[in-house]
């Protein structure tokens, strides 16, 4: 039986733990989690004893007990669930989606947790459309004045410049 070990110090060494399991039983590993960038402890780990009937015993009787100087937490170890090794092998939700996302601009997409807290509440109603309202406070581009609208472009409206030698005359 696997036996997780909480509030261990920071000097407590394998071995340390291994002396108080052993008093109750045979223990087959005893591992204590350290820092992946240092060799200090975390503060907590794990003891495998053979026998489940001793290992109950011995979370009955060290539970709060000191080992170096700190009550110590122990517990029956719950196993981690297992991750899929990539994104794609996971498990697809087989839930009937309630709102079908478009994915088209300003339509009112929702995102998928949503759709699933609607759904575990008993939501079963559509959702609503989102409406487009225009931001009153944005920001405007500023008219240029150096340009000229397209109707001046077409139709100017200066007169062309006569050459320096038709005012001598």
């Amino acid at each position: 039986m696997n036996i997780f070990v909480g509030n261990l110090s920071f000097e407590a060494k394998e071995a340390d733990v291994h002396k108080a399991f052993a008093v109750f039983g045979a223990v087959s590993s005893v591992a204590i989690v350290m820092e992946k960038k240092g060799k200090k402890s975390r503060g907590f780990g794990f003891v495998e004893m053979v026998n489940e009937q001793e290992a109950l015993a011995a979370i009955a009787a060290l539970a709060g007990k000191e080992i170096l100087g700190r009550p110590v937490n122990v517990m029956p170890s719950v196993a981690k669930p297992k991750k899929p090794k990539n994104k794609f092998s996971a498990k697809k939700d087989t839930r009937p989606p309630v709102f079908k996302r478009t994915g088209k601009y300003k339509e009112g997409r929702r995102t998928i947790s949503y759709m699933k807290q609607r759904l575990d509440a008993g939501i079963t109603t559509p959702v609503a459309q989102r409406k487009y309202k225009p931001n009153p406070l944005r920001w405007r581009k500023a008219a240029k004045p150096w340009r000229k609208s397209s109707d001046a472009r077409t139709q100017p409206n200066f007169k062309k410049r006569s050459s320096p030698a038709s005012h001598k005359k």
